[in-house]
This record gives C-alpha cells, sequence and structure tokens, in this order.
C-alpha cells in the first residue's frame, strides 16, 4: 500500500472517530509544540486552552498535549532538540524562514495527500506557495499580515481628498497626486508630508511596493536574484521620486527607524499617510486617532499587491501513521474557520482561508482582511548578516539618490545571487 492510500485510509478513520460511536481503544496521542504558551497565561493561552478543549471534543479519541516554548533562543533551542530527537513532537509553530530547512532535512510530512478539495479551494494560494518546496507543500497556513497605508482622515478632509476603498482601489499616480495634497503647511505652521515610512535594516516599511510594477526579490523557486529586472527596478525608483522628484515625504525618509516615523504619524501628525503593519491599529485606536486603513497603490501590473509575515503549522514525520494523520487533523483544525467561531478573539491576524474572515470585526480590519488576498510571500531565504547589511545599503542608496535603482539592484545582483546559489546546493 502506497504512502497516499495509507494517509486516506487513516484520515478516514481520525474522521471516524470525531462522528461515531466510541470504541474500545487507547487514544491517539500528539503532542502540540506553541511558541510563546503558558498555561493559564495570557490571553493567547487561554485561547490556544480553549481551541484544543475545542479540537478534542471534536475528535474524543485524540488527546493533545500542549508544550509550550517562549519567544526566545532558548524556546528555539527546546524545539531544535525535540525534532533532532524525533519523539514527543508532532506538531509545531514553524516560521517560513525555517519550514524549508526542515523540510529539506527530512522533519516534516508534506500536506500533497493530506489536503482535501475543500482546502485546497479554501486556503490562499499564495499561502501554499509560500511553503512548497520540491514539488510538495510542507505547512498548514494560518495567518497572515498584509502592510498597508494607514492615512489621518482629518487631514484628508481638510485638503479634499478623497479616501480609495479596497474594493476599487487607486492607482499609484491617483496615490502621487493625493500625497502632494497632503504635503501642506498647516495654519499654525506645522509642515505636514504626505507620506513616509520607516526604513531599518531588519524593517523596511515600505516593501509591499517593491511588487507594485510586477517585479520581485527573488524568483518563485527562490533560485533566482530578480529584483535588478525591469518590472522591479522600475517599482523602486517610483519609491525614490517620493523624495527627489515629488517631495512629499520628510527630510529623514529612507533613513528614520519604525518608532521615529511611528511618532511623526501619531504624536506630532506632520505625516499623512505612514506604511505600517496593522499590529499598529490598537495603539492608534487606543488614542483616538483619526484613522483609515488603505490599500496598497496599484503599479504597472494593474493588479492589488500586498505583502507581510505568514504563521503557518508544519507537521512532523514520525513512524506512527495514526499520530502523524491526528497531528495534520490539529493542523487543519486550527487553521480553520470553526476554531475562530467557536473561540472568540482567537483570530489575531487576517486567516489564509477564504472561509475565515472572524478578523473583519470592524471596517479598518475589514480591509487587512481584504488585502491578505492579494499578499505576495517571497520564497524564505535566511539573508546572511553581510548580505542584509549590504542589501540594505543598496536600497538606501537609491531612495537617498546616490544610485539608480538599476545601478544599486545591477551591484548587489551578484553578491545575493551567490548567497541564493549556496542556500539551494
Amino acid at each position: 500500500m502506497n504512502r497516499r492510500m495509507t494517509f486516506i485510509i487513516l484520515l478516514v478513520v481520525v474522521m471516524a472517530l470525531a462522528v461515531g460511536p466510541a470504541v474500545a481503544q487507547d487514544p491517539i496521542r500528539i503532542v502540540f509544540y506553541q511558541r510563546g504558551y503558558v498555561e493559564g497565561g495570557d490571553t493567547s493561552s487561554i485561547n490556544t486552552d480553549l481551541a484544543i478543549a475545542a479540537f478534542e471534543e471534536r475528535f474524543p479519541k485524540i488527546d493533545v498535549e500542549i508544550v509550550g516554548i517562549p519567544w526566545t533562543a532558548e524556546g528555539t533551542a527546546k524545539l531544535e532538540a525535540a525534532l533532532a530527537a524525533g519523539t514527543d513532537i508532532n506538531i509545531f509553530r514553524v516560521t517560513n524562514t525555517d519550514v524549508i530547512r526542515y523540510a529539506r532535512e527530512g522533519i516534516l510530512s508534506p500536506l500533497d495527500d493530506i489536503l482535501t478539495e475543500e482546502d485546497l479551494a479554501d486556503i490562499y494560494p499564495a499561502g501554499l506557495k509560500a511553503v512548497t518546496d520540491g514539488g510538495s507543500i510542507w505547512a498548514w497556513p494560518l495567518w497572515a499580515t498584509a502592510i498597508p497605508i494607514m492615512a489621518n482622515t482629518e487631514y484628508f478632509e481638510m485638503r479634499g481628498v478623497e479616501l480609495p476603498t479596497v474594493e476599487e482601489g487607486w492607482t499609484w499616480d491617483e496615490f502621487v497626486e493625493a500625497a502632494k495634497a497632503l504635503t501642506f503647511v498647516r495654519e499654525d505652521g506645522l509642515q505636514v508630508y504626505g507620506f513616509s515610512s520607516s526604513f531599518d535594516i531588519d524593517f523596511v516599511g515600505i516593501e509591499p511596493l517593491y511588487y507594485i510594477d510586477g517585479g520581485r526579490v527573488r524568483s518563485a523557486d527562490g533560485k533566482t536574484f530578480v529584483q535588478n529586472s525591469p518590472e522591479a527596478v522600475s517599482a523602486l525608483q517610483k519609491i525614490a521620486d517620493l523624495a527627489l522628484v515629488h517631495r512629499v515625504v520628510p527630510p529623514d525618509f529612507g533613513q528614520a527607524k519604525q518608532l521615529i516615523v511611528r511618532g511623526y504619524f501619531k504624536d506630532t501628525r506632520t505625516v499623512a499617510m505612514f506604511m505600517e503593519p496593522p499590529g499598529f491599529i490598537p495603539d492608534l485606536e487606543a488614542a483616538e486617532f483619526p484613522l483609515a486603513i488603505l490599500p496598497v497603490p496599484i503599479g504597472d501590473s494593474g493588479q492589488p499587491v500586498s505583502t507581510g509575515g505568514i504563521g503557518l503549522y508544519a507537521v512532523v514525520d514520525v513512524a506512527d501513521d495514526e499520530a502523524e494523520a491526528a497531528a495534520h487533523e490539529l493542523g487543519r483544525w486550527l487553521t480553520g474557520a470553526e476554531v475562530a467561531e467557536l473561540v472568540p478573539g482567537y483570530q489575531l491576524a487576517p486567516s489564509m482561508r477564504a472561509s475565515n474572515n472572524s478578523y473583519a470585526t470592524d471596517e479598518k480590519r475589514a480591509v487587512i482582511n481584504a488585502m491578505v488576498a492579494a499578499n505576495i510571500f517571497e520564497f524564505p531565504f535566511a539573508i546572511p548578516s553581510e548580505l542584509k547589511a549590504n542589501y540594505y545599503a543598496a536600497l538606501q542608496s537609491i531612495i537617498l539618490g546616490q544610485q539608480t535603482a538599476q545601478e544599486a539592484m545591477d551591484a548587489i545582483a551578484p553578491e545575493y545571487q551567490a548567497a541564493l546559489d549556496e542556500a539551494n546546493q
């Protein structure tokens, strides 16, 4: 019997355990490693307990043991030790940079024969592509963030600028014209700039704009550096032109770190539009800030785009096929719409499933939820520290007008490609 048929049979058994009469057999035990979980701890930990309790009620013959590990080097070491031992771990939270490494090391169980037609129709394709390597899918996409533009609605009203909607979108030219109108001196003498975003080696807030003309940083298979292509270069030059041509950004655009630019937007209100991950929304709401969430402008590709982080669950390839199948069932449950309905507050970011809109609790979050469907995820790559610094410097040189986008990307291309070649050996 081949592996596909084995898993089909086992999944049928698992589903039968969920809905059929009790049978005399030992429960299937699986161990779930959850980052940040502390029994009886914060809201997230409590929601994890509730989600697992609901799963065990639905599948009474599966027992789940939760092992909490912190978001620290110590937690990573504990996870790595468990994976190396290959025992007492069945499913775990995995980062998008680690999932392919684990898959290539033979640690993970693929989803190819586990995903149902309903799963494939429900999960956004970009989420599956982000965890595909060697023709196989290696993790359950849980959630994603989408980096939007945050807007000060008072300034939009003051300057007579119409707010775009996520349904209709807005073009790059419309965005630039809005930024020009929103760059002005208030009656009290305060200089306001139309747009800004943070620029830090660990977080470049303008990243969604890389993709507006159809380009990307790396090829879809992660093997080739392509940000020196015409489509990618044109987007980078548009970003630089916000400072060099249109003059709609503060003088430190391309240099200011995240906390500084947050202050420009929220506290001094010297920036009218700000590109920032949605985790900042609660801070702005608490301050009763006049906020609207806007989509990324559409460039030459003619398609809406965004990008952001992605959360994943991976299942460990173990000798016990029943436990492996049960772990996949838990992966499906934890990433599905039903658990979000049963556990209010469970969904802290937009789901990667079209059926799950529970994050969209208000108009602002509904925009983020809709944007996720257009997310672009780069193929996972742990960029070496020296290359990271040099790539950051290349991007900065474009924004500061020290090099054209083509010059900077052509210059960094050999070093970047060498790192990719080494990673893909």
